[in-house]
C-alpha cells in the first residue's frame, strides 16, 4: 500500500541530554521468542558504549545474545522458553522529534571485493567484504542543533509512517555535514548528511 511521504519524521537523539539510567526494564518477545525489545519505549535507545546487562529469570547473563542499542532490543541466538523473564539494566539515550524537517533519504550499499582466481574458469568472482548506509535529510532552518552535532555520533530515526504503524528505519549515524541555505523569497533551509555507523535497522 502507499503511503503519503506527510506522514513521515525525523527523530534524532539528544546530545546534550544525560543518559537517563533504567534498572530491570521488562521486554516484550516476538512470536519467536527469540528478540525481546524494552517494553517502555523511553528506555530503547543505549549508546554503543554504555553497559548494558541483560537477565533471564533474574539470573545475568553475558553471551547467547546480540544487542540492537538502536531500538533497545536483545536478539538470542535460540528461542527462549515462554515462562523465560527477560530484563535489562543500563542507561538510555533521549530522542527528541528534529523539528521542521520536511525531506529524509538514505542509501544502503555494499562493498564487493575481487576474488578471482584461476580457477574461476575465465570469469569474474566477487565476495561481500562491508555493508553500510548514509543519508541526508532537509529541514527548515531553526536554530544550532546539528551545527553543535558536527562529527558526533547519534541515534537517527527515519518514520516512513510516524503514525499508528511507526514504520521507521534507524541506526546510529555520524554527523559529517551541514548546509544553510536561505533565499530573499524562501525560508531559511538547513540539511545534513551523515554517514551510518553499523547496521540500520527496519522496524517494519
Amino acid at each position: 500500500m502507499a503511503l503519503s511521504g506527510k506522514v513521515g519524521a525525523v527523530y534524532v537523539s539528544d546530545v546534550d541530554a544525560a543518559p537517563v539510567p533504567f534498572i530491570d526494564e521488562p521486554t516484550t518477545p516476538d512470536a519467536e521468542r527469540r528478540r525481546y525489545q524494552v517494553t517502555d519505549p523511553d528506555y530503547r535507545y543505549w549508546s554503543l558504549d554504555a553497559a548494558i546487562t541483560v537477565r533471564v529469570d533474574d539470573i545475568a547473563i553475558t553471551s547467547g545474545f546480540t544487542l540492537e542499542r538502536a531500538g533497545g532490543v536483545v536478539v538470542f541466538d535460540v528461542a527462549l522458553d515462554p515462562l523465560d523473564v527477560v530484563t535489562v539494566s543500563g542507561t538510555a539515550l533521549t530522542m527528541v522529534q528534529g523539528g521542521g524537517f520536511f525531506k529524509w533519504s538514505f542509501d544502503a550499499k555494499g562493498e564487493d571485493s575481487n576474488a578471482t582466481t584461476f580457477e574461476s574458469g575465465g570469469w569474474k568472482e566477487f565476495l561481500r567484504a562491508i555493508n553500510g548506509w548514509s543519508g541526508s535529510a532537509e529541514a527548515y532552518w531553526g536554530d544550532r542543533q546539528f551545527f553543535d552535532s558536527l562529527g558526533q555520533i547519534i541515534v537517527v530515526k527515519l518514520f516512513a509512517d510516524a503514525g499508528a504503524s511507526q514504520r521507521c528505519f534507524e541506526g546510529f549515524a555520524l554527523i559529517t555535514s551541514e548546509g544553510i541555505e536561505t533565499s530573499v523569497d524562501a525560508l531559511v533551509q538547513d540539511s545534513i548528511d551523515f554517514e551510518g555507523v553499523g547496521p540500520l535497522y527496519p522496524r517494519l
